[in-house]
């Protein structure tokens, strides 16, 4: 699937009959390896785009080392959530 990352290239995907969407190989790989992405619709089009942290523990594990604790990931969490609910639209934001 070279040259996925080109903008308008497109891909059928299949849905398996419980709703389950396998992305391919090249789109994953043209999305970084993501292991949890966001996902929203925006005028009857499915959206999707890396989250940036799957859980508080990873957070941790990422920013741990320089120095950041997990309250103040606790409380940068909670910026993003209220920023992204004033959005207007539906983000994942793991907790």
């Amino acid at each position: 699937m070279e040259g996925f990352a080109m903008a308008g290239k497109r891909v059928l995907l299949k849905v398996s009959p419980q709703g389950q969407v396998t992305l391919r190989r090249g789109v994953r790989e043209a999305l970084g390896n993501p292991r949890h992405l966001e996902c929203w619709m925006e005028q009857g089009v499915l959206m999707l785009r890396p989250a940036l942290s799957a859980t508080l523990d990873e957070a941790e594990a990422m920013f741990g080392k320089q120095g950041i604790t997990r309250d103040v990931l606790a409380e940068a969490l909670r910026i993003v959530r209220r920023r992204v609910g004033q959005m207007g639209f539906y983000s994942y934001v793991p907790t």
